[in-house]
């Protein structure tokens, strides 16, 4: 996956004169946080300033734009160079998606079965074509599926806190992260059977994301002080719930699934939809239901998470077309795609713990 990432950022990279898709947005700030927060002298070059100078991206958190702006710094003002971050997190996700399942330690199945589900997850998150595509350019929600699935990772084997700090970044590159928190909510009230550890858990929860949150605005707090960065978001969220005018394709959640109107990164030198494996998706879209409720029961994250986050996504999408913005884009689908390949390793773990408790029984009644 990372491999068919770089190959597809090198194409697109060879013509040296054009940002790809929404680059424009987060390179050309990624570069003001360096020149104007950091103070880090930047050599002005062919892609400078190709947005207004005051633009800073503010509609959307900080933190991918600090991983571009790294980027930058280590590796050079180039498009190779601010899209290899999402290089590496694309080639990573597939991993963490399958470590997540065989580290996990809340379901008693044995090696072959966590193996094969873990291997289930990794290559469909591997198969699932918008993960090379989004990491082969310099847009938000690479990051943000990334730490989506650090966080998935990080919960499953059991650091909780590590995971809502994770989740908290999920949440400093873009609002939609906020799935993440609510799925980690979602299972903490469904799996605590006292109030006091329910009232613990949801404030830890609310808390530490939050304060991850707070943490990543402290370069914007010193730069435009606090006032100025509350009035930035506040118009941030009312930005967000407000239709965007008519222009590139747009699709609903659902019809991310389907691959109904895809969004074009590019049509040149390579085109370049922002497409889903349906099937995959598909399956994993009619498994969440009783996969959520069969991990919920049993207390198991390994099951539970996958499904959860997945609705928990499509729901936040759904909240915000409440709220009255219509106007999606396929390539967000890419936060569905840790989400989808959990759930179906999901399906795998349960298969094979119902198929070890029907052997004890059979057993157990011959004997």
């Amino acid at each position: 996956m990372g491999y068919r990432a770089y190959i597809t950022a090198s194409i697109n990279s060879k013509n040296p004169h054009r940002y790809i898709s929404d680059e424009i947005y987060y390179v050309d700030s990624a570069r003001r946080y360096l020149e104007y927060i950091f103070k880090v002298r930047v050599n002005e070059s062919m892609y400078s300033n190709s947005t207004n100078p005051d633009y800073f991206n503010l509609e959307h958190p900080p933190l991918g734009k600090y991983i571009i702006a790294s980027s930058i710094v280590l590796c050079g003002d180039k498009p190779l160079c601010w899209r290899l971050p999402g290089i590496i997190e694309a080639a990573l996700i597939p991993f963490l998606a399958g470590l997540s399942i065989i580290q996990s330690k809340d379901l008693p199945v044995n090696l072959t079965v966590k193996s094969l589900a873990g291997l289930t997850a990794a290559l469909a998150a591997a198969a699932d074509p918008i993960l090379y595509l989004s990491g082969s350019v310099a847009m938000l929600d690479i990051h943000l599926a990334f730490f989506e699935a650090l966080s998935l990772y990080l919960f499953l084997i059991g650091r909780r806190r590590l995971a809502l700090v994770a989740s908290g970044l999920a949440f400093s590159v873009k609002f939609s992260g906020v799935a993440v928190i609510l799925a980690i909510m979602c299972y903490d009230i469904l799996t605590s059977e006292r109030i006091r550890s329910i009232v613990k858990r949801i404030s830890e929860d609310i808390l530490i994301p939050f304060l991850t949150y707070l943490t990543s605005l402290v370069p914007l707090m010193l730069y435009f002080t606090p006032r100025r960065l509350l009035v930035e978001t506040l118009n941030a969220l009312k930005w967000h719930t407000t239709s965007r005018p008519p222009g590139p394709p747009t699709s609903t959640p659902l019809g991310w699934i389907a691959n109904a109107n895809p969004f074009y990164y590019s049509y040149y030198p390579v085109a370049m939809a922002g497409i889903l494996n349906s099937l995959l998706h598909i399956t994993a879209l009619l498994l969440v239901t009783p996969l959520a409720a069969y991990g919920v029961w049993r207390k198991s994250s390994s099951i539970a998470m996958g499904p959860l986050l997945y609705v928990g996504v499509l729901l936040t999408y759904l909240l915000v077309w409440v709220l009255g913005n219509h106007t999606f884009y396929s390539f967000y689908a890419v936060q569905l795609t840790p989400a989808m390949s959990l759930t179906l390793a999901s399906a795998v773990l349960v298969s094979g713990a119902v198929a070890s408790e029907n052997l004890k029984y059979s057993s157990n009644r011959i004997y």
